[in-house]
């Protein structure tokens, strides 16, 4: 074991991943292989979303598929108007339940 002391998470490893890479050549942090300034520039998040999950990005009906299947899975759509009703009519109440 040695001795020396690293500062930061210089040189530390945690694990190590096909989906992610930082390129400090190109300065980018690259997705399977696109870097994350081009897919910022031209996709839609749910297309790096996919590509990310799957691999590759999507085509149209992937992507319209994926986004249809994901709309489905979110449970934030069905308990978000509940909730913007209960804070609504009494956001004091709410808040100081949340905070305490």
């Amino acid at each position: 074991m040695t001795d020396e002391i690293k500062k930061g998470l210089l040189g530390i490893v945690v694990d190590e991943t096909t989906i992610s890479k930082v390129m400090p050549e190109i300065n980018s942090l690259t997705y399977r292989g696109y870097q994350v300034q081009e897919l910022c520039e031209n996709c839609k998040f749910e297309e790096v979303a996919y590509l990310i999950w799957h691999g590759n990005l999507p085509n149209t009906i992937e992507l319209k598929k994926f986004e249809a299947e994901e709309r489905q899975n979110r449970e934030s759509q069905k308990i978000l108007p509940k909730l913007l009703n209960i804070c609504q009519k009494n956001p004091i109440q709410w808040m100081l339940q949340e905070l305490l």
